[in-house]
């Protein structure tokens, strides 16, 4: 929907329309510009209504040996989401040289959280729903004027992509991602920046972007089931620190009794608790990316460069205790420091009948961080870290003495060391029906970090010695087909994840390898112009060990969606 409306027609239209309140003050401020103005409004509307239901299969059933009473819950078949969706954008234009943008998204999701009879007194337990604000900025085009023509400003919150891959962005990192929904894989989270862009000549431009308060991922729902587990080692540590932790632990887990397969005494629980801590809003963790591009030889070129933080918290310190009736270890996470040197080009290549291509690699330098582990038993009211030594010839942590003035050493969960993530494409549409996507990707989107990580433990019920480690940048291959018909009304989309096994270059050994990957078939048709039903699944492969057979990962699942645009 698209209006050219005068300062007369502009004035009456949030009262006739009653858009939302948004389009009202974005309609207030179109009148309270200078005069010259008003004379030139353009207004576009855009949105969709969505309803989006999804069930669960094959889902990690499988009870844990009885009795572990534990916060820990399993992944259940059935219905896995419930939503509606609203979503609408207003797009404004006040002459040539200012535009403000609002992207909002209603969502009615999930089922009812009635956990007392306050519950059933609060209408967001009953019927749950928020509200998502994807885009809320104003553009100032050509700032200075004729001193520095073409300078334009960006003020709001907004997302930044970087990158010339397909969703796999490793340069991409001004803006975190949503992790919660595996079928909108690889949306960026918006946030409030300031962004300036200068394009001096041609096609050279370069881009600053100040981020002032950092916003971390929004993980998946299945992500506590690998935080929460007392067992299983912590994220990004290393056989070093989980060797350390699994010491401490056992002071108060009892190994399984092979007899009879308890994990614990009965009548007593075995909890985590895992706090996170956000950076602190100050000058000193305020974000920036700057970037330059252009083209060369008619292939698209950039350089960039970001400071700020991984978006996915790794641990900082853990605190096993326990008394007569419970086991507790109590974790806390925080967000790593990082600076990202990237590189990308894309283009095509005449010669292969125009098939696209895009090379996109990062160099991340990492701050490290390290984890304190702290004695509960000798000091409960003064709990203080554990003296550690490492062990050069196994990289392990060995507890030195509790004597106080020993030197401490923290295990170290992420290390200086520099790492590369990077993605390699080409992608080819087949005369206007068939379109083929191939993609090699070095380092997951939650991955990080230099050097070998433990494996998650196989049953992840006892706290024997588990020598598996694999590195902690993973490959994949990625592979999308989307094949249209019936007038392109039916559109048949395949989308697979496989990860590679990764050798050590220093025994040259394959890791353990158990095949692991991810099949995301659907079907799109489009019943009427704007409307569409879509039906299709996501299916996790591999065991429980792996990288998508783990839980902690989610769970396979069947979709039925339809959505109405406008």
């Amino acid at each position: 929907m698209q209006l050219q409306l005068d300062a007369a027609l502009c004035s009456v239209l949030p009262k006739r329309r009653a858009v939302t309140q948004l389009a009202g003050l974005l309609g207030a401020l179109a009148l309270a510009g200078p005069t010259e103005a008003r004379a030139d409004v353009d207004i576009k509307f855009s949105g969709y209504l969505s309803s989006d239901i999804r069930f669960r299969v094959l889902g990690e059933e499988r009870p844990l040996p009885n009795p572990v009473p534990t916060q820990w819950s399993l992944l259940k078949n059935g219905i896995s989401r419930n939503e509606n969706r609203i979503r609408g954008a207003l797009n404004l234009k006040l002459g040539s040289k200012v535009r403000a943008v609002a992207d909002g998204e209603l969502m009615l999701y999930g089922f009812s959280d009635l956990k007392d009879i306050d519950s059933v007194t609060l209408r967001d337990r009953v019927d749950p729903y928020y509200l998502e604000v994807h885009a809320a900025f104003i553009d100032i085009y050509s700032l200075f004027g004729d001193a520095i023509p073409r300078f334009d400003l960006r003020i709001g919150r907004q997302t930044v992509p970087w990158g010339a891959a397909d969703k796999f962005n490793p340069i991409s990192n001004l803006n975190t991602l949503d992790l919660s929904d595996s079928l909108q894989f690889g949306r960026a989270l918006a946030n409030n920046m300031v962004r300036a862009d200068w394009n001096p000549v041609g096609d050279l431009t370069f881009t600053a972007v100040l981020v002032p308060v950092f916003r971390p991922a929004q993980l998946p729902r299945s992500a506590p089931l690998a935080l929460l587990d007392p067992l299983r080692p912590a994220p990004l540590a290393n056989q070093g620190i989980r060797a350390a932790l699994d010491q401490e632990r056992g002071i108060y887990v009892p190994v399984v009794d092979p007899a009879t397969g308890l994990l614990l005494p009965a009548g007593r629980t075995l909890t985590v608790q895992a706090d996170v801590t956000a950076p602190e809003v100050s000058a000193a963790n305020m974000q920036i990316g700057l970037r330059t591009a252009a083209k060369l030889g008619g292939q698209d070129v950039g350089l960039s460069y970001y400071r700020g933080r991984f978006g996915v918290p790794v641990p900082a310190w853990s605190m096993p205790t326990g008394s007569l009736d419970k086991n507790l270890i109590l974790t806390s996470l925080v967000y790593p420091r990082m600076d990202v040197v990237g590189v990308e080009m894309a283009g095509s290549i005449e010669k292969l009948a125009g098939m696209g291509y895009w090379i996109e690699a990062a160099v991340f330098f990492p701050g490290e961080v390290t984890m304190a582990i702290y004695d509960a038993i000798t000091s409960p009211n003064n709990p203080r870290p554990l003296e550690y030594v490492q062990d050069p010839a196994s990289g392990r942590y060995l507890r030195e003495s509790r004597d106080p003035g020993t030197q401490v050493e923290r295990p170290v969960v992420v290390e200086k060391t520099p790492f590369v993530k990077a993605t390699v494409g080409i992608d080819h549409t087949i005369a206007g029906k068939a379109y083929f996507n191939f993609q090699y990707v070095h380092g997951f989107i939650d991955e990080f970090g230099a050097g070998r990580a433990a494996r998650p433990r196989r049953d992840s019920i006892n706290l024997k010695e588990d020598p598996r480690v694999e590195a902690r940048l993973g490959d994949y291959l990625v592979a999308g087909v989307d094949i249209k018909t019936l007038g392109d009304r039916l559109l048949f989309r395949f989308f697979g994840v496989l990860k590679l096994p990764s050798v050590d270059l220093t025994t040259r050994l394959w890791d353990n390898y158990a095949p692991t990957g991810v099949l995301f078939p659907q079907i799109i048709w489009t019943v009427w112009d704007a409307t569409e039903l879509m039906v299709g699944g996501f299916v996790m492969l591999g065991d429980r060990s792996t990288k998508f057979g783990d839980p902690a990962a989610g769970a396979s699942e069947v979709f039925m969606k339809a959505r109405v645009s406008f």
